[in-house]
């Protein structure tokens, strides 16, 4: 089977959500069965990466100091330990009927002015959903981005874990280039647990990513007043999951001992103020 055909959109974007990756967990196989949720017919697989289509509008504001983003980042396809296992949209493997994975998101965040620039997120959302069939995005004469498919279904939900990391570099105003990388939280939606075989669906994840962009993808709307909007059309880029941190001991340690702290420093004023 020629795969080579359903991985020709560019490996590179932008996504709305940031942490350096630097920080992340050691990443994990996961394994999830599209056929518990009932969107195709394909069954479980395995996977310690997956590759990202990004269909997303940030908006650059403030001088060029904030920005938002809105969009849509298709998850295209999975592998492990470099080896295709799942190409929802091609039914891959096995001939099964093709599904949509994707996550819808919003997003904020603050960067230094001018051209190259460095940012952090300030707020993020998102939700994984999934749908049968094939889900197109298609971008509006303003460069914002709607989906085009069956209803979907929402299997998880996840929020900024952190700052996250972005930067814009390029040549203004045509050849701007924007990047990030991201950590967040994944909370699996119990209501179909079937489809998150290992981990379960009582499983906190990280979800990490990391995003380039390339210029053929991008598109600069201007907003007036100085603003724009960076409109990227099937950019991309790889993301992993991680089992959630906890803290180590010697963090329940400390954290424990400032607590017996602050309450010596509270009973001592209270015995002050009743003698």
């Amino acid at each position: 089977m020629q795969l080579k055909k359903y991985l020709t959109a560019p490996l590179a974007a932008l996504l709305l959500t940031g942490a350096s990756l630097a920080n992340a967990a050691a990443p994990i196989d996961v394994t999830w069965n599209p056929s518990a949720a009932g969107i195709s017919t394909a069954g479980a697989f395995t996977f310690d990466n997956i590759l990202l289509n990004s269909y997303a509008a940030i908006d650059i504001t403030g001088g060029g100091t904030t920005f938002s983003e809105q969009g849509f980042v298709s998850l295209a396809a999975f592998s492990n330990n470099n080896v295709f296992t799942s190409i929802p949209t091609a039914g891959f493997p096995g001939g099964a009927t093709p599904y949509s994975l994707y996550i819808s998101f919003t997003a904020a965040g603050t960067q230094s002015p001018g051209i190259p620039s460095t940012g952090i997120f300030t707020s993020m959302n998102y939700s994984l959903l999934a749908a049968p069939g094939a889900t197109t995005f298609t971008a509006n004469a303003s460069g914002i981005f709607a989906p085009t498919g069956s209803p979907t279904i929402t299997l998880a939900t996840g929020t900024l874990n952190g700052p996250g990391s972005t930067s814009l570099t390029g040549t203004p105003p045509d050849n701007l280039l924007p990047a990030a990388n991201v950590l967040a939280t994944f909370v699996p939606n119990a209501a179909f647990a079937g489809f998150f075989v290992n981990p379960n669906a009582s499983q906190i994840l990280d979800l990490s990513a990391a995003f380039t962009n390339t210029g053929s993808v991008i598109t600069n709307i201007p907003l007036g007043g100085g603003n724009f909007r960076l409109s990227l059309n099937g950019g991309g880029g790889n993301a992993t999951f991680a089992v959630t941190n906890v803290p180590e001991p010697d963090t329940y340690g400390m954290l424990l001992a400032g607590l017996g702290l602050f309450a010596f420093i509270a009973r001592r004023k209270s015995n002050r103020f009743t003698a």
